[in-house]
């Protein structure tokens, strides 16, 4: 129904602009070699600030109508020839444009060193989307898919709203160590170092172009950045001015609406801006069979939690309810996984332009944004209000910018919470960040080009205790560094880029040094070889830093059956967490004792005697009545004797593993403090055009990973094995001791042997009944987390076991690998074009004792495929576009808390058929994975599965 009232406001609409149309103007024109004077075939033609436009056909001729008043400007592009930028004064206008060899290689980007240069001056491995690009493209809704078919990039499909993006660093559920930035703010939340990309109110018709950088880039942009950066570059208002509708509708009752409004005057020098969106629709989701363990494994009410006066979460308590399945269980399957979403946002821009060399910008949006996240214990629900404010300005060599956001982390009625404690967490944060910059040059002293610059960040947390607990009141979190860089001419061909960058966090004594250094030889104007180094240091976040929380609730405890509530719980890096009571085993069934010794190979019958002795006893007083006090002496301070293990054990034995992963683990590995680490890379590239006609990139390069850490258990949760044997053992033992005891022998002289044996007898089968009766009443799972070593970072004394998770460290241990990237671009004639590319890594996976395990104290994962390629085709054509696309993973093994196993190869087809129905309006039919190849990004996630949309663009 949805999708039938879309198609009827679509049709209407269209109508109505069709009305619209002006009388049209045409421009033609040939476009020659200026070297040769032959024709180009293939040249693209389009109007500066739209994606209207045609391509010349073999003879180099081409003609464009548009209703678009003159005077106006085309851009005129190549691929082996630089562009040409040529105003049309009049209609009906013919031109002659020669064009020069030279390529898009001119085309000018400003992430790689922070400052605008060519692409193929950059000192490192770079890619661009052009609005071209992100029109002809199957992605209809997440702007952040488009980087799906960009060398390098590995993109983690979570579900149809959410998503994560990471590069050379590997894969991780939660965090990303690549620099998310919009117009140069940082979209990475600097408290959690997340990237919820619903929360970011993106659109596609306001994107003009995105600089994608791959490795490591902390030399110019500080801490953490140790993957890549991902710029996406909004269209400016001066020179992108008018008005787009895009309507959106499809699979998944898929609805959207964006529209973005833009005003420049007639002088060129201001101009604003108004971008809206909404959007909503249905999610993918788990199956309800094969996902059921894993459904039953998640809370189905969520509540607000209780603060104990400790300053801490309570989970004894199941706090104030706030949602309850009726609300999280969209479709009413008994699955508490959210499977719809709505996300909405505003913003606008204004621009100050009063000549070529200065331009501000002041920018403020809302943006409201929730969705299914993952994190290692498993699934979260994110929802939040992000108001942030942005000025900046550009005035010769000088660059500044201030920008300030607040997420409130959503309330009471739109919470933040996870799946696995069923508790609200409050997660309001500030976020201050500054940045000072001036770039000149120095002609004398080696044509050299330098830039010095600064940048501060501070976070502010305000988390109620539900999150950060005792750490609340001491949670600052802030960065401040400076970087140099110069980049000198050797010759006329050889160029030499030096960074160096210092940074201070408050959490480290000592601050962080990263050099960067970049040889790049331009060998033709079409080709350029490039020797890099660069060092990127990295900490923990403000998140990884102070939290001091459940991050899982496995029992709530019942005092009717014995048993004590048990959770997980993760310690941050603020302080080190080690064993001061290394032997003390905590078990969590409360009649039996504390403290049992670690290596205790299984539980001992005596604890078992202990939790049905009381009423045993008293049931035998009862029942042989004037011959107990000959027996009563047998139960005083009697313990089951410990003749071997067998016996003293019942069978029984302890398995010790780690909860996340459930791999063996008899060891505890206590934390360190936050220590600052490093990511060390060495990277050889070309890129260059070969014959006019084919684009090729190569990258090889290494990566050293050195002082990182691991979340995950420190540790061993025990298992009880063998329980089902203690009542018989049980019973056995306790009637073989009284049998062999100087009270059996009274009562045999007192009532004769066949009596006294089945007196024995009957104390046997009490003590072994009532065992099974107690054993019965307890969970099932009662046995499968009996206990664990508590850390002293966990609340102490409060009746409560508390399994603890922290950030593992590998010390001064070094990970490397070795990997290269492929990309090749074919431009078969002026409709054509065919490209692919391929990203290798040389291992994906460390497991100590195995022969590449670079002597690493535990495993650890990249989570990523050790291979995987894209392939597709473009066509555009007058009126009509397309293309296809097939990307392909191999499989792999990962290891990310409760998400574990393998991850599935992927072969999947995307699809875009578009046609211009008028110069005004655009229709583009949008499919991802079309074949229905459903997948899952890891075990346990929802499965992803095809999603075909129609999208409708509107220009007025």
């Amino acid at each position: 129904m949805k999708n039938n009232k879309l198609m009827r406001a679509l049709t209407i609409l269209g109508l109505f602009c069709a009305n619209l149309l002006l009388a049209q103007s045409t421009i033609s024109g040939t476009v020659t070699d200026a070297e040769t004077n032959e024709p180009i075939p293939g040249v693209n033609i389009v109007i500066q600030g739209t994606t209207e436009g045609t391509n010349t056909d073999f003879d180099g001729n081409f003609s464009l109508s548009t209703n678009r008043a003159v005077p106006f400007t085309i851009e005129v592009s190549s691929v082996g020839f630089g562009s040409k930028s040529i105003e049309v004064t009049a209609a009906d206008q013919a031109l002659s444009i020669s064009l020069d060899a030279g390529e898009n290689l001119e085309e000018i980007i400003v992430s790689a060193s922070r400052r605008p240069q060519k692409v193929q001056d950059a000192p490192a491995s770079v890619s661009v989307l052009s609005a071209k690009d992100v029109e002809n493209s199957a992605v209809a809704v997440d702007p952040v898919r488009h980087l799906v078919n960009v060398p390098g990039v590995q993109i983690q499909q979570s579900s149809a709203n959410s998503l994560n993006v990471e590069m050379r660093a590997g894969a991780g559920v939660f965090g990303t160590s690549t620099f998310m930035m919009l117009d140069y703010r940082f979209l990475v939340d600097p408290a959690g170092g997340t990237f919820f990309s619903f929360q970011q109110g993106m659109s596609n018709i306001d994107i003009e172009r995105i600089e994608v950088i791959r490795g490591p880039a902390g030399a110019l942009y500080g801490p953490g950045v140790s993957s890549g950066i991902v710029h996406f570059m909004s269209k400016s208002a001066i020179d992108h001015p008018g008005t787009t509708v895009e309507l959106i509708g499809g699979e998944l009752s898929t609805l959207g609406a964006t529209v973005r409004h833009a005003y420049a005057n007639e002088d060129k020098t201001f101009g604003y801006k108004i971008n809206a969106r909404y959007i909503q629709g249905d999610d993918f989701g788990l199956d309800a069979e094969e996902d059921a363990e894993f459904i039953a494994g998640q809370f189905t009410t969520i509540s607000e939690p209780d603060i104990t006066p400790g300053g801490y979460i309570d989970t004894t308590s199941s706090g104030t309810p706030l949602l309850g399945l009726t609300q999280l269980d969209d479709d009413n399957d008994g699955n508490p996984l959210a499977t719809t979403y709505e996300n909405y946002s505003i913003n606008a821009h204004f621009e100050f332009r009063p000549n070529e060399k200065t331009e501000a910008v002041l920018a403020g949006g809302y943006n409201h944004g929730e969705g299914l996240f993952f994190q290692a214990l498993g699934p979260g629900r994110a929802a939040g209000n992000l108001a942030w404010g942005q000025a900046r300005l550009k005035s010769g060599g000088f660059f500044g910018q201030v920008y300030y956001s607040h997420n409130d982390g959503g309330d009471t009625e739109w919470p933040n919470f996870l799946y696995s404690t069923g508790f609200r967490q409050e997660v309001d944060r500030k976020n201050l960040e500054a940045q000072l910059q001036y770039n000149f040059e120095t002609p004398g002293f080696l044509n050299s080009y330098f830039t010095l610059g600064g940048d501060y960040r501070n976070v502010v947390s305000d988390s109620a205790r539900t999150l950060f607990g005792r750490y609340e009141d001491d949670d600052d979190y802030s960065i401040m560094g400076a970087y140099f860089q110069g980049t000198s001419s050797l010759s006329d061909k050889l160029e030499l880029t030096y960074t160096v960058r210092y940074d201070n966090f408050n959490i480290f004594d000592d601050g962080l040094i990263a050099p960067r250094a970049a040889l790049v030889y331009k060998a033709s104007e079409n080709s350029t070889f490039r020797v890099s180094y660069n060092r990127s240091a990295f900490g923990p976040s403000s998140l990884e830093y102070n939290i001091d929380f459940p991050v899982s609730i496995l029992s709530q405890g019942d005092p009717n059956l014995g048993t004590a509530a048990i959770d997980v719980w993760l310690s941050g890096q603020a302080e080190n967490q080690n064993f001061s009571n290394p032997n003390a085993l905590d078990l969590s069934i409360t009649p039996f004792e504390d403290n049992l010794p670690n290596n205790t190979p299984g539980l001992p019958l005596a604890y078992a005697y202990r939790l049905v002795a009381q009423p045993v006893i008293a049931g035998i007083a009862g029942a042989v009545g004037p011959v107990w006090p000959i027996i009563e002496g047998f139960f005083n301070g009697y313990v089951p004797a410990d003749t071997n293990a067998a016996t003293a054990f019942g069978g029984t034995n302890f398995y010790g593993f780690n909860l996340f992963n459930r791999e063996p683990m008899s060891e505890l590995t206590g934390t360190t403090d936050a220590r600052p680490g490093y990511v060390d890379s060495f990277e050889v590239g070309y890129s260059g055009i070969i014959g006019k006609k084919l684009k090729v990139g190569l990258d090889v390069y290494t990566y050293e990973r050195t002082g990182f850490s691991q979340f995950t258990a420190i540790g061993p949760t025990l298992a009880l094995l063998g329980a089902q044997n203690i009542p018989t053992a049980l019973g056995t033992q306790v009637g073989l001791d009284f049998a062999a005891s100087p009270q059996f022998a009274a009562l045999v002289g007192a009532v004769g042997a066949p009596t006294a044996q089945a007196i024995a007898g009957q104390i046997s089968q009490g003590f072994g009944g009532a065992m099974g009766q107690a054993l019965a009443a307890l969970p099932p799972a009662a046995f499968q987390v009996i206990g664990t070593i508590e850390s002293d970072r966990v609340p102490a004394d409060d009746g409560v076991m508390h399994i603890p998770a922290g950030y593992r460290r590998f010390n001064d241990a070094t990970r490397s690998h070795i990997g290269a990237d492929l990309s090749l671009e074919y431009f078969a004639n002026e409709y054509w074009s065919y490209w692919g590319n391929a990203s290798w890594v040389s291992q994906n996976e460390w497991i100590p004792g195995e022969d590449n395990d670079d002597d690493l104290p535990f495993s650890d994962y990249l989570n990523i495929p050790q291979f995987k390629y894209r392939l597709g085709v473009r066509y555009s054509k007058d009126k009509w576009r397309g293309s296809l696309s097939f990307q392909h993973d191999d499989e792999f093994n990962t290891n990310q808390g409760v998400f574990v196993g393998v991850a599935q190869e992927k072969n999947l087809f995307d699809l875009n058929i578009g046609h211009d129905l008028t110069d005004n309006i655009k229709l583009d039919l949008q499919g991802s994975n079309i074949f229905n190849n459903e997948y899952r990004a890891l075990p346990n996630f929802p499965i992803i599965g095809r999603r075909i949309l129609l999208k409708a663009t509107l220009n007025f």
